[in-house]
């Protein structure tokens, strides 16, 4: 017992005779962490950011390509890379098109780039094999006003659920919200198909 006494005794001596040293080195460690944290916030802003400029850029030229059309018949992955109409920093490699995340991207009337039909007047873009992180921070992305205009609702899909983002659901609404994501997205192969 007076030994517990004594160790106590001395680490009450140290913190008092050390104790400027403690709380700088304290309030250093946690300036460090804050600042991690931060850049950290930064880069994943700017990650997310160049991807949702994928899409925005990607859309833009789809519909503008079939601004005098009916409908989007037609439209696929692979017309899409014929005409060129990918966002100017994405990749095509083996006929498929690769997205910032160096994952697929599917444009057509499904997930899977199939062509649209005549008489359909909506078309997907959908980025496959994505991370939960990624599948969090692309659909939780604060696009602008006019990107959300044109979008009817977003699907987070994976092997264990399907989930539509729709405009006025209480739930599950858009834009999406990221608590809801954080449940949703699984550890890999998470799909996010927006639908114009």
């Amino acid at each position: 017992m007076d030994n517990m006494k004594e160790m106590l005794h001395e680490s009450l001596y140290f913190i008092k005779k050390y104790k400027v040293i403690i709380i700088s080195t304290l309030l250093s460690a946690v300036f460090i962490l804050c600042g991690i944290k931060i850049y950290t916030v930064q880069q994943e802003a700017k990650i997310y950011g160049n991807s949702a400029k994928q899409i925005i850029e990607m859309s833009q030229n789809i519909i503008k390509y079939y601004q005098t059309s009916p409908n989007y018949w037609g439209l696929s992955t692979a017309m899409v890379i014929n005409k060129n109409l990918y966002a100017q920093n994405m990749k095509t490699k083996n006929g498929k098109l690769i997205g910032y995340f160096n994952t697929p991207v599917e444009v057509g009337a499904d997930e899977n780039g199939n062509a649209v039909m005549p008489t359909s007047k909506n078309f997907v873009i959908a980025y496959n094999e994505l991370t939960k992180n990624q599948c969090i921070g692309l659909c939780s992305h604060k696009f602008n006003k006019s990107f959300w205009l044109k979008v009817n609702k977003i699907v987070v899909k994976n092997a264990q659920k399907t989930q539509e983002f729709i405009w006025g659901d209480k739930e599950y609404g858009l834009p999406a919200n990221p608590r809801k994501l954080k449940d949703l997205c699984q550890n890999g192969n998470n799909s996010i198909v927006i639908y114009f």
